[in-house]
């Protein structure tokens, strides 16, 4: 096997050990039952360390670009879920009366199009990460995977307590993993093909998606899931586990 062969193989094995917390998630949300305060819990530890991954796209997106990618790139990650968010919390369908009324599942949906929004990105930053043969892959792919199990126990068990079937959950966040999963080998071959400025507002815009996501959907779900105190931890655990991962160790 070539050299070449051996990065595009490591690229695809990184790509799918990120990708394969949201089939376990899925499994362990409508398999397992677990209280609204652990939701709460997943929902704010995901938070936590997506804070410390947008740390690191901010840096690879200045190192690789500018400050204007960065602003490109954010705001249109920014814009993008935002929208994404409109369409599926007020879309609606209409009721008896001609009034919209919100899509079932909603919250559910919300967390699978933001992980893909987000994961992406963060995804091609790893094959990119292969191509470029930068340091710290390992505690990159731990720290995207941390999120995105989090992120999928809490999103999966709202779907399952909202009445969607199993076998629905288990179809879309299997959907999620292998539109997630095949980022890293094309952001590899990526690597090699685009300027540094697209890869830098490619990181931007994950960035941008990232504190849309957090902001608006997981702290806002776990503090209204909150039974105590136990989120502020929870946030700030996950931000120091996300930041000795990819800046200390």
């Amino acid at each position: 096997m070539s050299f070449v062969e051996q990065r595009v193989l490591g690229a695809i094995i990184a790509g799918i050990a990120v990708a394969i917390a949201f089939p376990i998630g899925a499994l362990i949300a409508t398999r397992i039952p677990y209280s609204a305060s652990k939701r709460a819990f997943f929902a704010a530890f995901g938070a936590g360390i997506f804070f410390s991954a947008i740390m690191l796209l901010i840096q690879q997106t200045l190192t690789l670009g500018n400050v204007y990618d960065l602003v490109l790139g954010f705001g249109l990650g920014a814009v993008t879920f935002g929208l994404a968010e409109h369409l599926i919390k007020h879309g609606g369908v209409a009721d008896s009366n001609g009034r919209k009324k919100n899509r079932e599942g909603s919250e559910g949906k919300l967390a699978i199009i933001g992980t893909i929004l987000d994961s992406v990105p963060e995804t091609l930053f790893v094959g990119i990460l292969i191509a470029l043969r930068e340091p710290g892959l390992l505690a990159v792919i731990i720290v995207l995977f941390l999120g995105n199990l989090a992120t999928t126990l809490e999103g999966a068990k709202i779907m399952h307590y909202q009445g969607i079937g199993e076998r629905k959950i288990l179809r879309d966040w299997a959907a999620d993993f292998i539109i997630v999963a095949v980022a890293a080998p094309i952001g590899y071959f990526l690597a090699g093909f685009a300027l540094q400025d697209i890869l830098a507002i490619v990181l931007g815009f994950a960035s941008g998606t990232l504190i849309v996501f957090i902001a608006g959907e997981l702290i806002a779900r776990a503090y209204r899931e909150s039974t105590g105190h136990l989120e502020d931890f929870s946030i700030s655990l996950g931000f120091l586990v996300g930041v000795i991962m990819l800046f200390v160790i």
